[in-house]
């Protein structure tokens, strides 16, 4: 791996870890990253975006294992592990029941879980415990930031170097089969996976 990035993957972990707010191209859109656990930085992410509190935060994942710790999934587990193996990593957010998720995250303890198709992110992710909350860079209601140059102009503490993939992830709630937002996957293949 590239020094460069080696260097950034240390600071961009010490930041998380300092209660600071990370930009990262992701294999979607550029995000914005705090620590689940700390509440003073995922307000910080509101703050940020001018976006309502009631609103959730997304959990991503480094890893199936990392996410499995963070659920309650019940008569949802087979559902959620079909869909996983077909589309993680990648551009799928899928929402469930949760497990001790803090309700600065979520308000009714569900969370929505991503595992991107980003090496460097998932690595990240690893070295801050497995998971981290995240949402997409970008003042509330406007397109999000699609260059390292406008990730810059966000009241974050650390701009990860790179660029993003492109398209937002596709949303589905688990718990009512319901496909909330088409982005990267196509609303079709993900029914086929939700029948």
């Amino acid at each position: 791996m590239e020094r460069v990035y080696q260097e950034a993957l240390a600071k961009a972990a010490e930041t998380l870890k300092g209660g600071g707010l990370v930009a990262f191209p992701t294999d979607t859109v550029w995000g914005v990253l705090a620590l689940m656990e700390d509440e003073a930085a995922c307000k910080r992410i509101y703050e940020v975006k001018g976006r309502p509190e009631d609103k959730p935060l997304q959990v991503l994942v480094a890893d199936l294992e990392s996410a499995l710790e963070l659920v309650d999934l019940g008569p949802l587990e087979g559902k959620f592990l079909r869909l996983a193996e077909a589309f993680w990593p990648g551009g799928l957010t899928v929402v469930v029941p949760g497990k001790a998720i803090p309700p600065w995250i979520s308000k009714d303890g569900s969370v929505g879980l991503r595992m991107p198709d980003h090496a460097l992110l998932r690595e990240l992710l690893r070295r801050v415990g497995g998971h981290a909350a995240a949402t997409s860079l970008n003042k509330s209601g406007e397109p999000p930031v699609r260059t390292e140059a406008e990730a810059r102009t966000f009241a974050v503490d650390f701009v990860f170097p790179g660029e993003a993939g492109g398209l937002a992830s596709s949303v589905v709630d688990l718990r009512t089969g319901e496909v909330l937002r088409e982005g990267a996957i196509p609303k079709e293949a993900l029914l086929a996976h939700l029948r």
